[in-house]
């Protein structure tokens, strides 16, 4: 018998737990954007980028081995324990301006949540692993939800604070919230034992350290990845731009950052609860994940057409709005199919290093663009950002390109599925399945 109760726990726990880290992350993400986009902040983000690009292989790999010494879920616990210490510890000290202390903070944030959630979405996918597929899918999307509404709550929240206190705390309070995650993912563990096998020491021997990523799937999901990555961060540079020329202070950032959070995240929960479980039902997995590309092609054909704060801004609404619904639930149901045993180190690899190179090649080409515009410091007038808007387009034509090659291939696979069990069905003797059944039958 099902118990219904039971159910809706395993449910509700990840749910809470990454709508928790969500609000954590909107509100901490407010108050170190609204202390670093002050002045020329704008012009240190090239060289941000680039150098968490470069960080991001060697936390990917520390993470990595830590999985494997200690296992996934200890090496969980630490890695929360060790954003809530850095992040509690250095908010205190933070300042406005050109501060190393600041600028150190602004890379760690998004380094760190990255692994953060990357984390939390393996264990809901470890938890759910024996679900069935239709089912995972709903769960998967109610899950989104959840975290689109906890980003909700944390630009209110965010929103409130900025009237009350100094941006700084807002990533001592995000610390705290850290903690709390930290206490519920701490409950699963112990709530639901781990469904993923560890491959035997036979299996292990003479697999090289990439294999996971042998496949053609992983292969694909990684340049999908790299590509809305790069289109990504086009797009975040353009809006920072439209943010950093309103000339705001400390408190105008943070109100105006906290607004933008709470719209994109209630555009994207309606998105979410209205829309994700019906696309993915009608065009499945594949044609989910090319929502994302194709409504960009729109946006960003308008964003190049009249490059307006405006069209940049619609831009980032749509691209946000998308990525944190409909593509999200679906893009980490992408990683169930990946053999359970490799998933933690292909999703790590893809989202976690993959993405941030890509991300940190297009930082290197606006870095040598802000040594032209901007050698000085801060311009008097605005920014020309033409070449970004035909970059994004660019970028997104080759995104859409490769999901739909993606959706090529799982077609494929799924018309040879059918097939062979058409083929069981009308020489059941030919089925594997049914030959090993019947073996030691008289």
């Amino acid at each position: 018998m099902i118990d219904l109760n039971e159910d809706r726990l395993k449910f509700f726990f990840p749910a809470l737990a990454i709508g928790l880290l969500t609000a954590a992350f909107v509100i901490t993400k407010t108050g170190r954007d609204a202390l670093f986009f002050q002045g020329a902040g704008i012009l240190q983000l090239p060289v941000a980028t680039m150098i968490i690009a470069a960080a991001s292989l060697p936390l990917a790999i520390i993470f990595v081995k830590a999985m494997k010494i200690w296992g996934a879920r200890p090496a969980r616990i630490g890695i929360l324990l060790f954003a809530a210490t850095v992040i509690g510890v250095a908010a205190p000290f933070l300042r406005p301006g050109d501060s190393p202390l600041l600028f150190a903070i602004f890379m760690f944030v998004p380094s760190i949540f990255g692994i953060l959630f990357a984390s939390l979405w393996l264990l809901a996918s470890d938890i759910f692993e024996t679900t069935p597929k239709n089912s995972a899918a709903h769960i998967f999307s109610r899950i989104g939800a959840s975290s689109l509404a906890g980003g909700m709550l944390g630009g209110f929240a965010a929103k409130g604070l900025a009237m009350m206190i100094e941006a700084r705390w807002m990533l001592f309070i995000g610390a705290i919230l850290i903690v709390a995650v930290m206490g519920l993912v701490l409950m699963m563990h112990r709530r639901y034992p781990t469904n993923i096998r560890a491959k035997s020491a036979s299996e292990e021997t003479n697999r090289h350290y990439l294999a996971p990523l042998s496949n053609v799937y992983a292969r694909t999901l990684l340049l999908i990845a790299m590509a809305g990555a790069l289109a990504g961060m086009l797009i975040d540079v353009q809006f920072y731009i439209v943010a950093t020329e309103a000339k705001m202070d400390e408190q105008g950032n943070a109100n105006f950052f906290a607004n933008f959070y709470i719209l994109l995240n209630l555009s994207s929960l309606l998105l979410q609860l209205f829309l994700a479980p019906k696309i993915q039902d009608k065009i499945g997995l594949g044609g989910g994940l090319m929502v994302l590309p194709f409504a960009l092609l729109g946006s960003a054909t308008f964003a190049t057409a009249a490059a307006t704060a405006f069209s940049r801004s619609v831009l980032k609404i749509t691209e946000g709005g998308l990525r944190s619904s409909i593509h999200r639930s679906i893009w980490e149901q992408a990683f169930i199919r990946i053999e359970s045993s490799d998933r933690s180190f292909v999703k790590l690899a893809i989202d976690g290093v993959a993405a941030r190179m890509a991300e940190g090649a297009g930082a290197m080409a606006m870095f040598f663009w802000v040594r032209a515009v901007a050698p000085d410091g801060m311009p008097e007038g605005p920014l020309d950002t033409a070449w970004m808007s035909w970059l994004t387009l660019l970028t997104v034509i080759v995104w859409l390109a490769i999901t739909h090659k993606l959706r090529s291939q799982l077609r494929k696979e799924k018309a040879a599925v059918e097939q062979r069990e058409m083929d069981c069905e009308r020489f059941p003797e030919q089925c594997p399945c049914t030959t090993e059944l019947g073996k030691g039958i008289p």
